[in-house]
């Protein structure tokens, strides 16, 4: 069997990395990958803005102000946000009454905010000295003029949206999107809104990995089940398998009588790249490649499927798209329960919080899939290791 880690490596080495860009809004580019270095065109700000509603003083002349000995300054013009600079302005002994965001004429250095003012109109009374700078944003405060604002392979969220709109960009360069098929094998599936009959189940899985899938900002051609017969798995496998860029199946790959997959993929000229992780759930897990296309062949069982998506779709994601930002979340947090030694690796639903990890779920059969809902990561427990109370592990968070 193959560890998890040389399992991610042979998929990477066959993987070719998304060459293909698509031109997007900033507002669809979000959750995508960025497929370009964006520099800044504008500083921002781009005029010397206030900080605060007040006055704009010369610093200088504010020295020694204080409610006993208040300095006076004539006010010699209000600018507001979205005025622009006034053409003069009165300089040595005045003032400027001036609002938040609203540009700084020269030479005034600083903005002494209104509550220590008098309010004055015509004529101000300050009451505090103030240093030059103070509520003064200088020219490229928040960002400087070329100065670089995302990389190429970046994730694109919320607050690069917000960046890429102060800069006046509306569209962007980003990576297409990985293009994935999933095919759930079983003669016991049947599709949403049928009637269940003695022996058949809903058809969990493909719905389970499709909303993963979807939400990593992946493209679904097809979602599709299909029975057991190795005719029907061959030819859907053949037909679509050149519509994406990854094919996921479950089910069929461990050593039942009716597990076909690895038959159905040998039969068909491709080739097997692994087969059986030293792990559980998900033992049986298979990479496999046809028509130069990458095929990951999980568990059937709904936990193992799972368990099997997160440790290797994820980064053959991060690979696909050269974005580490995609691969799964991991972290050292403490084990508030003993955890008896298993003969082989073992991903464990669990809880984590503030640093502590517990086994919320009491049901860890991978058949058992309801009390996710209890859970937010899984711990990494190595082979036969006794995990104590107070130990630190290895715990993987789930996506979405």
């Amino acid at each position: 069997m193959i560890e998890v880690e040389a399992a991610r490596i042979k998929i990477n080495q066959f993987f070719a990395q998304q060459k293909a860009v698509e031109h997007v809004s900033i507002l669809d580019a979000v959750g995508r990958v960025c497929a370009e270095d964006i520099f800044a065109k504008i500083a921002v700000p781009h005029f010397p803005r206030a900080g605060m509603d007040g006055y704009a003083v010369i610093a200088e002349e504010t020295q020694g102000a204080s409610l006993e000995k208040p300095i006076c300054l004539n006010v010699s013009n209000s600018i507001f946000a979205g005025d622009s600079e006034p053409d003069s302005v009165n300089e040595s002994g005045s003032a400027v009454r001036i609002m938040t965001g609203a540009p700084i004429p020269a030479p005034f250095d600083a903005v002494i905010k209104q509550e220590w003012t008098d309010y004055g109109q015509t004529e101000v009374k300050i009451y505090r000295e103030i240093k030059a700078g103070r509520n003064y944003g200088v020219v490229g405060e928040d960002v400087r003029l070329e100065q670089k604002i995302f990389s190429k392979y970046q994730l694109i969220n919320s607050r690069v949206v917000g960046i890429l709109a102060a800069q006046g960009i509306e569209m962007i360069q980003v990576l297409a999107p990985m293009k994935v098929g999933i095919l759930a094998t079983g003669s016991e599936l049947v599709s949403l809104g049928a009637t269940l009959t003695s022996g058949k189940i809903y058809d969990s899985n493909l719905y389970t990995l499709a909303s993963f899938i979807q939400s990593s900002g992946s493209q679904i051609i097809f979602k599709e089940h299909c029975s057991d017969d190795p005719k029907e798995i061959a030819e859907l496998i053949r037909e679509r398998v050149t519509d994406v860029d990854l094919l996921i199946t479950t089910g069929g790959v461990s050593v039942g009588e009716k597990d076909f997959v690895p038959q159905v993929i040998e039969a068909l000229g491709g080739e097997t790249l692994f087969h059986f992780v030293n792990m559980k759930p998900g033992t049986p897990m298979m990479a496999s490649s046809y028509q130069n296309k990458l095929l990951l062949n999980l568990s059937g069982n709904p936990f193992a499927a799972v368990v099997n998506l997160h440790l290797f779709y994820w980064s053959a994601l991060a690979h696909f798209l050269n974005c580490s930002e995609l691969k799964l979340e991991q972290r050292q947090v403490q084990l508030l329960e003993e955890l008896t030694p298993s003969n082989i690796r073992r991903f464990i639903r669990a809880y984590e919080e503030n640093g502590m990890v517990s086994l919320n779920a009491k049901l860890h059969y991978s058949s058992v899939f309801h009390n996710t809902l209890e859970t937010n990561c899984m711990i990494d427990q190595p082979a036969k290791k006794l995990l104590k109370k107070g130990d630190y592990v290895t715990v993987y968070y789930w996506k979405f």
